[in-house]
């Protein structure tokens, strides 16, 4: 149903009111955690300052709900919050206790050998604490928003000669500035906060009486994705009214994103969010192990060119590639002979594109058996006959080329199963009309079977490569980029940096890298070989 210019501007001005609604929520979330922050902070002090008799020495800035000994503490807290107070004895680390509107911060307090609980203190959190000043510019910014979206839908639904999105870009702009007044409020709440907390270091990051303050980028990212949905919910319902396209192809349009929102909102929060966030995480020094995440620009991807690890993986990932064509040879060659009319065909089929349903790792670890040293069934033959075994794995010549074989025999079930599909999809015609040419059999694949498969070709050939390019499960059980990072691969790369170094701002510089790579190879391998595609189709 598409609404009426009149239904068109108050769904403008509820649309700027869920976005204030929902920015207000991000803020909040983040002022409130900031605020559980420095309540901790601060009963993790008082709880350091009683002594034998229970007295304490300071007196908190935030109200003291309980305080002494575990038993009255957890029967005070029951009586105001209920059974959830039961955690106050049995979880070492400070917790937050919902208390309706408000939120309690509770901090253990351990005997003298810091063993045992045997006492607790309970600040109560203001979680609205330093949101203030963000919802005078949320409600500023709604009513601003609201008058010129009311503006906006009404020339909208009358104008036909100007696009949409120029009539509603001063809405846009405001929820631009407001967005970003509330990143640097949250920002300047979050930076005062840390002034007040201890250092950010290694010892009090895993600190079970800590509690981490909300990383300013995250809250800022989250404003952005608030400002893009709300954005985008502008523009389509000012293209929604306009009488730019027929009522017919509006709501065929509508229909159609309709079916597709599912879709394309998954799409958008597991692929493009992940995608923004590395890029920005690329653009950092972040050590999961701390807390100290400084901006360092292009500095990972200047490193990057001078890391010889780096350039190593490329070569040999760029090595590795090679075993694509081989494959597809062979592939082909398998397709045409299980495209005749052989008895048992289809179990035949089957047991070749077996290995392309089989588990990775499961693949991995047979051919290690296989290839082992001492005991593996390929050494067992070779020796049998009268040769030498040879260290698949534990030699750098034969590392990596041990690693390709197994990837061929994992690819050619599927590449045969389609070009299968590509032969079976050749007219029969076509063949009989060679035959009665003349034309031999060699002749009739070479001038009728293989032009007719050029897209399929094309298609497994561009797919292998950027699956060549991805291989990580057989190079990590294989030989875990060994020996001497002789199997030693981008993606290899980009998981080390990244969970066992724990470098992941340089491991998103060198996945955008590869990216990079995969995006420029594709783009020339259409230019090249789809050349005599179209006319082949």
């Amino acid at each position: 149903m598409i609404p009426t210019p009149k239904q068109a501007r108050w769904l403008g001005v509820g649309i700027c009111v869920a976005w204030g609604l929902v920015s207000g929520l991000v803020l909040v979330r983040a002022t409130a955690q900031t605020e559980y922050a420095l309540a901790a902070n601060e009963a993790r002090s008082l709880a350091s300052s009683f002594d034998s008799t229970w007295n304490s020495r300071r007196t908190p800035v935030r109200t003291l709900e309980a305080a002494g000994r575990i038993v009255p503490v957890v029967r005070t807290m029951q009586r105001k919050i209920g059974r959830a107070a039961d955690r106050i004895a049995l979880e070492d680390r400070a917790i937050i206790l919902p208390g309706g509107w408000q939120r309690l911060v509770s901090v253990p307090i351990k005997d003298a050998d810091q063993w045992e609980i045997v006492g607790a203190v309970v600040l109560r959190a203001r979680w609205w604490n330093g949101s203030a000043w963000g919802w005078g510019v949320i409600g500023f910014c709604v009513l601003v928003a609201s008058l010129l979206v009311r503006r906006g839908m009404r020339r909208a639904s009358a104008d036909a000669g100007t696009s949409p999105l120029w009539l509603v870009t001063d809405t846009i702009a405001v929820f631009a500035l407001g967005m970003t007044a509330l990143a640097l409020l949250a920002r300047i709440h979050i930076a005062n906060a840390a002034t007040v907390l201890p250092a950010a270091t290694q010892s009090t990051r895993f600190d079970p009486l800590v509690l981490a303050l909300p990383d300013p980028g995250l809250v800022a990212t989250e404003f952005a994705v608030v400002l893009l949905v709300a954005a985008a919910a502008i523009v389509l319902l000012a293209w929604v009214v306009s009488p730019r396209l027929p009522v017919g192809e509006r709501r065929e349009a509508l229909t159609a994103w309709g079916f597709l929102a599912p879709s394309a909102l998954h799409l958008a929060l597991f692929t493009l969010g992940p995608l923004v966030f590395t890029a920005w995480l690329s653009l950092h020094d972040w050590d999961l192990l701390s807390t100290a995440r400084p901006f360092v620009g292009l500095a990972n991807y200047v490193t990057l060119g001078r890391d010889p690890l780096f350039w190593n993986a490329l070569g040999n990932t760029a090595v590795y590639s090679l075993y694509v064509p081989v494959t597809m040879a062979l592939a082909l060659g398998a397709a045409l002979v299980l495209n005749q009319p052989l008895r048992g065909v289809r179990v035949l089929r089957a047991i070749v594109f077996l290995p392309a349903v089989i588990s990775y790792v499961a693949i991995a670890m047979v051919w290690q058996w296989l290839y082992h040293a001492d005991y593996g069934l390929l050494n067992y033959v070779i020796r049998s006959l009268g040769g030498t075994g040879v260290d698949w794995l534990g030699n750098p010549g034969t590392a990596l080329l041990a690693v390709m074989i197994v990837s061929a025999w994992v690819q050619v079930g599927y590449q045969m199963i389609v070009y299968l599909a590509g032969l079976q999809g050749i007219p029969a015609g076509l063949h009989e009309a060679a035959r009665l040419d003349g034309a031999s059999s060699w002749n009739r694949f070479r001038y009728v079977t293989l032009p007719l498969l050029r897209p399929v070709s094309l298609y497994l050939f561009i797919t292998g490569i950027i699956w060549s390019f991805q291989v990580f499960a057989l190079v990590y059980v294989m030989t875990e980029g060994g020996p001497v990072h002789a199997t030693d691969v981008l993606v290899y790369q980009i998981y080390q940096n990244a969970w066992e170094f724990r470098r992941m701002g340089y491991a998103s510089a060198m996945s955008w890298v590869l990216f990079a790579i995969l995006v420029g190879l594709t783009a020339v391998q259409w230019r090249l070989l789809n050349k005599r595609v179209d006319h082949a189709a």
